[in-house]
């Protein structure tokens, strides 16, 4: 009798979603609202890396650590870490899902926002985590309960999963609001995971980086992906205490981040290139945006100096990102996050000189 693997797997696994496999693609008369990176792309300075980069690099397994020492540089201002502090990672994808097979175990449980990072809650499901959601305190706005998070942390948390700014909707927690979470976790050597795939839009001072030293059960996730305009080159990091960083590199990769990636965001943190500078465009944009949205379109809590935010159309009825498609605008549909539905989006705003074709179709989708 014939077994059909196909069927088992099936049953084991749930539904799994993903908005980077769900989101459409955009054509050259779309503006892409969609992918959740710097609209204004990478700086110069990696144009003058790729072009000097040397190939015969490529010939070998990658071992150069001038990515892990431009880390190290890079926080020095900041925060005490040393290279043992710090694992480098293809992206903050892979670091998540590390993380995860670290930590899951029969019976894990893990408490997180609701929504987040999609690819987090399901990873986590996967490999047999429950996932304790924790919802939001208003319907509109989506404002992250600090008090409900911190009571749902037990003896039984495995972990818990904060991803500052949150995605989908750009609101930033801060370290007096982060630390009476991660306090929390270290009183019940609970490990806390901030994701910042989205903080180098925001100030150093204000990650979480500044309370690593001060918290042994803490772990920083950070990527270059997003405000460094990176997503294709695959590259990230983790910041914890040595003795994780020990374990993580026993079960991980030896090999993660290629050899290129290296020396492009070795380079990128020398030469201290700063994604903040482009908050003010985000503020901006994103206040015309929140005029523009009327009655009809609520944007959730969000920090302006993020370019994502979660757009909410008060009829749940209404698909808002086909209603958008039509005005050429691409987003992310809001019900590839649990627990939002079709009438959300998950938008990125543009840079200033496409912002007026944003701002025209919301006007044109809240007066029909």
């Amino acid at each position: 009798m014939s077994i059909d693997k196909t069927k088992i797997r099936d049953e084991l696994l749930p539904d799994i979603r993903s908005y980077a496999d769900n989101t459409p693609l955009a054509d050259e008369n779309t503006l892409d609202c969609s992918l959740g990176i710097n609209p204004y792309g990478f700086p110069d300075v990696v144009v003058d890396i790729v072009h000097s980069f040397d190939v015969n690099r490529l010939y070998q397994y990658p071992h150069s650590e001038e990515a892990q020492e431009a880390v190290v540089k890079y926080w020095q201002d900041y925060a005490f870490i040393e290279p043992e502090n710090v694992v480098m990672t293809d992206g903050s994808v892979s670091a998540l899902n590390l993380l995860v097979n670290v930590f899951a175990k029969p019976d894990a449980e893990a408490v997180m926002f609701m929504p987040t990072f999609t690819d987090m809650v399901e990873y986590s499901r996967i490999m047999g985590v429950k996932v304790q959601g924790i919802a939001m305190s208003d319907k509109n706005n989506f404002k992250e309960d600090v008090d409900r998070l911190i009571a749902a942390i037990d003896s039984n948390t495995s972990f818990v999963y904060i991803d500052n700014p949150n995605n989908p909707t750009g609101q930033f927690l801060s370290n007096a609001e982060l630390e009476r979470i991660v306090s929390k976790c270290e009183e019940l050597k609970v490990y806390a995971i901030i994701d910042e795939a989205y903080a180098d839009f925001i100030p150093r001072e204000e990650s979480a980086v500044m309370l690593g030293p001060k918290y042994n059960h803490m772990i920083s996730v950070r990527t270059f992906s997003k405000g460094f305009g990176l997503a294709g080159a695959r590259a990230g990091y983790i910041i914890t205490n040595k003795e994780l960083v020990k374990y993580i590199k026993k079960v991980s990769n030896p090999y993660m981040m290629n050899e290129m990636s290296r020396a492009i965001t070795a380079a990128i943190l020398n030469y201290d290139v700063q994604p903040v500078e482009h908050g003010t465009d985000f503020t901006i944009i994103k206040g015309a945006l929140r005029d523009a949205c009327g009655s009809k379109i609520i944007m959730a809590e969000t920090d302006d100096r993020v370019p994502i935010c979660l757009l909410r159309h008060i009829n749940e009825e209404v698909d808002l990102q086909k209603l958008l498609m039509k005005e050429n605008i691409l987003t992310c549909s809001g019900s590839e996050f649990e627990p939002l539905g079709k009438n959300c989006v998950r938008l990125r705003v543009p840079t200033l000189k496409d912002a007026g074709r944003l701002i025209k179709a919301i006007r044109n989708i809240v007066s029909a």
